[in-house]
């Protein structure tokens, strides 16, 4: 079976994180050639960057919990099988569309396809996310790979519930990711019972 090396994947994995959290903040800037003439003017103009200013918020500390997450994948063996290696490069495609979606909805969040073109991009992270645990998580360690997909379906929900608040009020739907701080009070990851004890297993 066709492998590739664990580290050149974990190495790609960083650079892209870092890249992507990057670009957001890019989209953070005020248009040339405003007519700021005063201290209130450049105040007025900051102003109206409040909701790309939000959507900026959301979706670094979003990215941040996707990278935070995927370190726990990290104590695999040396070698992904090729299938496991593509199904990553699918999970950092996504992850570098994020900036793409996140300039949409900051600059159009009152219209409810670009919560929903958001929405969508959670959605798959999330699912691939789930994909990648199953496929990559070791057995010994199938307690935190069941903790973590529990914090995943709750990201998922709040994707889905921007996308139902953007039905009724698409200004606040982006709002609903505040839900995924809601991942504080689900169950900590159980050690599974087959797993050897940490003094045998280093013996």
């Amino acid at each position: 079976m066709r492998t590739l090396p664990a580290s050149r994947i974990d190495a790609l994995t960083d650079g892209i994180f870092a890249f992507a959290m990057t670009l957001l903040v890019l989209e953070l800037r005020l248009p040339d050639g405003l007519p700021i003439s005063s201290a209130a003017d450049l105040v007025a103009h900051l102003r109206t960057l409040g909701s790309e200013y939000v959507t900026y918020i959301i979706s670094f500390f979003v990215l941040a919990a996707l990278w935070r997450g995927n370190i726990s994948l990290r104590h695999r063996g040396e070698e992904l099988s090729h299938l496991c290696g593509r199904i990553w490069l699918f999970y950092l495609f996504f992850i570098t569309s994020v900036p793409f979606s996140s300039s949409v909805v900051g600059h159009y969040g009152q219209f409810a396809p670009a919560v929903w073109l958001y929405a969508a991009n959670m959605v798959i992270l999330g699912v691939l996310s789930m994909l990648l645990l199953q496929l990559d998580m070791p057995r010994a360690r199938k307690g935190e790979a069941r903790a973590a997909q529990a914090r995943l379906l709750l990201f998922i929900a709040a994707a889905a519930g921007s996308v139902l608040v953007s039905l009724i009020e698409p200004h606040y739907a982006m709002y609903a990711y505040l839900l995924n701080g809601l991942s504080r009070f689900l169950p900590a990851a159980s050690k599974d019972p087959a797993a050897p004890p940490a003094a045998s297993a280093e013996a």
